[in-house]
């Protein structure tokens, strides 16, 4: 048996394929794990993020309710005032004096004003020269607001007499006709407002501040420096813009400042006094939760999977040990069952070549013998008509004996593989099977079938010749097809039949116990790593066996037999032939 027969077991590979399984079983362990670590972890940073983000949100809320009582407590100061009786009676200088007396917040002032000018302002004296209307910028637009929502809060604005900014609170003021006769103002300092943001504590790099109705910084605090120049940033100007007058509106929005840094705009936009409180917060503070979760997987993560690759070799170690013994046993045992079956069957060839020889050397020529020795015997029964009738049945009998025996002798005998080929031979077998037997065949047989090893030609003309032999004693069958072509790698050979099937042994529906011959055909394809399949019903069998071929040896075959003639042993072969 030729060791380019006997499958042989890559155990480098195997090994290698193993390490991968137990490698990639490892590798799905610890990844899974890293990730159920890595979701708890991520969850709770999320957690921590959106606690950042909600803190951030209340703390634009309280600083715009803070501004928002603050607001209400000065409109009610201005209520309680327009109904003093000095003013209701138009004696100014005790109003002044009124004015001058009554509480209020740090840094602020009074101020009566009638439709042109101040009439009293509590930072002079009473009589001295006031600012007229038309010397403040927007004059006009806040004295509209004044008269038609009956007091109005002003924007930033810069106080002439104080030099600083403010904002001014006015309230309607009107003669006994119910016509605007002038408003008084109360004005909050920026230092005052910023008291207000003073009482909301939040972590350094976090930026708190106020803007007006037109969005224009009235007071901010950026790491404890207080001022009115800090810009609100645009992407919340967008989100404003088409805000109603009395709307109030709470949200967030990522935007960037004024430094180019990445920021949370959180903030609350008051419907009673259109001003926007904003507290914003950097990105990286806001997602310094999940920045830190990732840091902390980053390295336990390396260590889980170091130490899985590390386990998952010295597993791979222990097992792959004990598997390669087994391996080897395996292989060992594979290439002796292998070469067994080689030695069956060799001498099941040399059995059938034997019993060819005997059957036609010897048991044919006794019938034929016996055959002639009948003939003379017709003379003397000749006179009988029983002894005719017998003599002719005995005749019948002996014929058919002898062709029986012929047909047997043909499937036993081997026919000229090694000179003839594959594709000769197989059409020349199946045509005279056909011619003795009496069937119809059909054959498709390829010439790339030549370019198989020999080994595996004379397999498959054995398997062939088996399927054959089991069409003529079994099937009853008048029709029987032999096909084979070689694609995507593989050899198939179909023999099929037009008889009555493979019945079991108790009738068609029991199962269907298989002969030696089966066995030995699938043995011989099992070689090679083929596989034999059998399919049988009422309408006949269909016979496959099924063979993996490589082009690289299908090359070299065809290589040899064309330099066949050219190889000295087999032209002295031929010369002896010819002498």
């Amino acid at each position: 048996m030729s060791n380019g027969t006997v499958p042989v077991v890559a155990q480098s590979f195997a090994g290698l394929r193993l390490r991968q399984r137990i490698a990639f079983t490892f590798m799905v362990i610890t990844v899974a794990a890293c990730l159920v670590a890595g979701a708890l972890l991520l969850s709770r940073a999320a957690d921590e993020r959106h606690a950042i983000e909600h803190r951030a949100q209340e703390a634009a809320k309280a600083l715009s309710f803070g501004f928002d009582q603050e607001v209400a407590a000065v409109n009610y100061l201005l209520k309680g005032l327009s109904k003093s009786p000095v003013l209701l009676s138009g004696d100014i200088r005790a109003f002044y004096d009124q004015l001058k007396t009554t509480p209020v917040p740090e840094g602020s002032w009074l101020v009566l004003n009638d439709l042109e000018r101040q009439v009293a302002n509590t930072l002079r004296p009473f009589g001295s020269p006031l600012p007229r209307h038309v010397d403040f910028p927007n004059y006009q637009e806040q004295l509209d607001r004044i008269r038609e929502r009956r007091w109005s809060v002003s924007g930033r604005m810069m106080a002439p007499l104080k030099g600083k900014i403010v904002v001014a609170l006015s309230l309607r003021l009107d003669d006994p006709d119910g016509r605007m006769s002038g408003h008084l103002t109360i004005t909050l300092t920026e230092a005052r407002l910023g008291t207000i943001l003073d009482d909301q504590a939040l972590p350094a790099g976090w930026v708190k501040g106020l803007y007006d109705r037109k969005l224009q910084p009235i007071v901010a605090d950026r790491d404890g420096h207080k001022g009115s120049d800090l810009p609100v940033p645009a992407a919340l100007a967008t989100r404003l813009a088409d805000a109603g007058p009395a709307s109030t509106i709470t949200g967030s929005v990522e935007a960037m400042d004024d430094r180019g840094v990445q920021v949370l705009v959180t903030f609350r936009r008051s419907g009673a006094t259109n001003w926007t409180s904003v507290v914003t917060v950097p990105l990286a503070d806001l997602n310094a939760p999940i920045t830190a979760a990732l840091r902390r997987m980053a390295g336990p993560a390396a260590l889980l999977l170091l130490a899985g690759g590390i386990a998952a070799w010295f597993t791979a170690r222990q097992i792959e040990q004990p598997l390669r013994v087994l391996s080897d046993e395996v292989t060992g045992a594979k290439e002796q069952v292998s070469e067994l079956s080689g030695q069956l069957l060799a001498l099941q060839e040399e059995e059938r070549q034997r019993i060819a020889r005997e059957l036609h050397d010897s048991t044919a020529q006794h019938l034929v013998a016996a055959n002639l020795g009948l003939a003379g015997l017709e003379t003397e029964v000749r006179h009988s008509a029983s002894g005719r009738k017998a003599l002719a049945e005995i005749e019948n009998l002996q014929t058919e004996a002898l062709r029986e025996l012929r047909i047997f002798t043909y499937l036993l005998h081997p026919p000229n593989l090694a000179n003839d080929g594959l594709q000769a031979t197989l059409r020349d077998f199946a045509e005279g099977f056909a011619g003795r037997t009496g069937l119809v065949a059909r054959i498709r047989i390829p010439e790339e079938v030549d370019d198989l090893p020999p080994e595996l030609q004379r397999a498959i003309l054995r398997v062939v010749q088996e399927a054959l032999t089991n069409v003529h004693r079994h099937a009853g069958a008048s029709q029987v097809s032999v096909d084979a072509r070689i694609r995507s790698g593989r050899l198939v050979v179909r023999i099929r039949d037009n008889g009555h099937g493979m019945a079991g042994q108790n009738g068609a529906e029991s199962r269907i116990r298989l002969g030696v011959g089966v066995a030995g055909m699938r043995a011989r394809l099992e070689q090679f790593g083929g596989d034999l399949r059998i399919k049988t019903g009422p309408d006949g069998t269909s016979v496959v066996a099924i063979v993996p071929v490589t082009v690289t040896g299908r090359a070299l075959t065809q290589a040899g037999r064309m330099l066949r003639p050219w190889r000295p042993d087999m032209t002295e072969a031929k010369g002896k032939a010819h002498g």
